[in-house]
């Protein structure tokens, strides 16, 4: 009995989104495990970006190892500045996600940037802002990080967990890169060429052996640099439309059972710990994704009460205005709009 094509196509997303094998011919090897050719792999890839629904195909780092870090920042603005100073920092390229959310804060936004210069530009941010006040809210502790989208059959779970090495937690020191390697992270954090040999292409791009181009990013994937190499989805186009960042108020000798339990669901994508303050004062984050807002809704009670936690609040995605993933060792110096006086 052939298998359904839907559930192929589905299996066939959720593996492309965990990673690609670092081999010289990734998707004959995706194809061999899911009962496809590489060239089918290759077909129903191309589909996927002439639908929209995949954003790049390319390196997930991190950047901690690369000597970035990153932080969440939210301002409360008022709903008539509010286009108007999101449009002001837009164009700084540390400014990865920049979203409207519902409640306060109201804008919120992730800042990456080499470790010595994340606060001198998250002043440069502020300023850029005026007078409204920016909460600084970097992790201090990652419990989940996995932003893959849809359901999968037990194949292809499998599939994932042959196909895919353990990577390290990140956190590591940071290494030192030459300029040759720098030139690698830049090409592979934009979208690498879909074609049967992607790693041959992208080496002939920098100038290196294929072998050689693999045995870097191989090295770098056993020691944590690389997350994975994978497809980045635009998850609108999947349905998911209901997207809500989910706080709660948890007390420290609580906090870690409770990230570990969110972090096994998997309608969850990110979970930190952040700090609490006055102005807001939540230290568990959990970012859901849903197909209707009853869903989020469900989704939202259940992690609160399997951690344990009867309160806890929903800040829905209202408006995004920008959503870009990091850029690392090329980055351009802009100018940030002027607060009006």
């Amino acid at each position: 009995m052939s298998p359904d094509p839907a559930t192929v196509d589905a299996d066939l997303l959720f593996v492309l989104q965990k990673g690609l094998p670092l081999e010289s011919d990734p998707f004959a090897v995706i194809g061999e495990t899911l009962g496809l050719s590489g060239d089918d792999v290759l077909k129903r890839v191309r589909v996927l970006f002439e639908t929209g629904v995949a954003r790049r195909f390319g390196a997930v780092f991190d950047s901690r190892s690369l000597g970035y870090e990153s932080t969440l920042c939210a301002v409360d603005i008022p709903a008539t500045d509010l286009v108007a100073a999101a449009a002001r920092i837009q164009p700084h390229p540390g400014i990865t996600h920049c979203y409207e959310r519902q409640g306060h804060p109201n804008l919120w936004f992730t800042l990456t940037a080499p470790a010595n210069a994340l606060l001198p530009e998250l002043a440069r941010i502020s300023k850029a802002l005026g007078s409204y006040g920016v909460l600084n809210l970097p992790a201090l502790q990652k419990f989940k990080i996995e932003a893959v989208f849809g359901q999968s059959s037990q194949e292809a779970q499998e599939a994932k967990g042959a196909l895919q090495p353990e990577t390290p937690p990140g956190g590591r020191r940071p290494s030192e890169f030459d300029e040759r390697e720098k030139t690698v992270i830049c090409c592979l954090q934009g979208s690498i060429p879909v074609e049967r040999d992607p790693f041959g292409a992208v080496a002939r791009q920098v100038g290196v052996e294929p072998g050689e181009l693999l045995e870097l990013l191989q090295r770098w994937q056993r020691e944590g640099v690389i997350r994975r190499i994978a497809l980045v989805v635009r998850h609108h186009k999947l349905g998911y439309s209901a997207n809500s960042m989910c706080v709660w108020k948890v007390a420290p000798e609580a906090l870690i059972a409770a990230g570990h339990s969110m972090a096994r669901s998997p309608h969850v994508t990110h979970c930190y710990e952040r700090p609490s303050s006055g102005e807001f004062p939540y230290n568990l984050y959990a970012m859901i994704h849903a197909r209707s807002p009853e869903e989020a809704v469900s989704i939202f009670k259940t992690l609160g009460h399997d951690a344990g936690l009867p309160e806890g609040v929903m800040m829905w995605s209202v408006r995004e205005f920008k959503k870009a993933s990091p850029i690392f060792f090329c980055e351009s110096t802009v100018e940030l709009g002027v607060p009006p006086s």
